[in-house]
């Protein structure tokens, strides 16, 4: 049985305050952004305003609101914020507040994350960047991440090989072959981002993805993609026609999917 309300009506009662009972997407002077959400829904808050709702407080001389706009500022808007050290958002606006957006932040992270489904074969570049993006886009550091199929194509195990800086990071053939024979894998696809944005191929990730495929077909354990990632999109080795479609130990993967 459906009950009252209950935890609408203060919303409605604040509006009724406000403007008479017919909401304005106006806000009035001093308006917290808990009552303009409360009023209007989440889409009508700025970016200030809500990351002052994951802030909760402000400062003793900074309103939340202004701490945020001004947090926002100094490091170039949500995705700067994201990509910061939890050290310079501690620094930024203190332990707690610095915890509370870090929380928010792996929780959204998680939920937009669709794993890759063990009992599921790969299909496409798009598994892995459905998988992965969520994941990997706003580092601020390049990864490296190893997934192992078995001779149905179906994931049996992933693995981070590496971390680097921001524009670099290395991994050898024996990391991402070692980890398909332990695992009894019958093919590997490696995924790893770019920090910069940009998911173009660099000269070192073309001679890795041949090195990779070369060692692979020798080893009868082909490299069946490599995928790269960054917030202005992704790239996909297979896609574009670098890497040979095999369909050792079982059905290839769609190609442009």
């Amino acid at each position: 049985m459906l009950g009252k309300p209950a935890a609408i009506e203060p919303c409605m009662a604040r509006a009724n305050v406000h403007s008479g009972g017919k909401p304005s997407r106006a806000a009035p002077s001093g308006e917290r952004p808990q009552e303009r959400l409360c009023r209007f829904g989440v889409e009508s808050l700025s970016d200030a305003e809500i990351l002052a709702l994951v802030l909760g407080t402000g400062q003793r001389s900074e309103p939340v609101t202004a701490l945020a706009a001004r947090v926002l500022n100094d490091f170039g808007g949500p995705r700067g914020l994201l990509q910061a050290g939890r050290g310079n958002l501690a620094n930024a606006i203190g332990f707690v507040r610095a915890a509370r957006l870090i929380g928010a932040a792996e929780l959204t992270q998680r939920a937009n994350t669709r794993r890759l489904d063990p009992g599921s074969p790969y299909t496409s570049s798009q598994d892995v960047i459905a998988a992965f993006a969520p994941l990997l886009v706003n580092q601020p550091d390049e990864r490296v991440i190893a997934v192992v199929l078995d001779a149905r194509q179906r994931p049996v195990a992933e693995r981070q090989l590496a971390a680097g800086g921001p524009s670099s990071c290395s991994v050898g053939i024996r990391q991402v072959f070692a980890l398909a024979v332990r695992e009894g894998g019958a093919g590997v696809i490696l995924v790893h981002n770019h920090p910069s944005g940009d998911p173009t191929p660099s000269p070192e990730d073309l001679t890795l993805t041949q090195t990779l495929a070369n060692a692979g077909h020798v080893l009868e354990l082909p490299l069946i993609d490599h995928v790269i990632l960054g917030h202005q999109g992704s790239f996909s080795f297979l896609d574009a026609g670098l890497l040979p479609v095999s369909n050792h130990g079982g059905t290839p993967p769609e190609q442009g999917a």
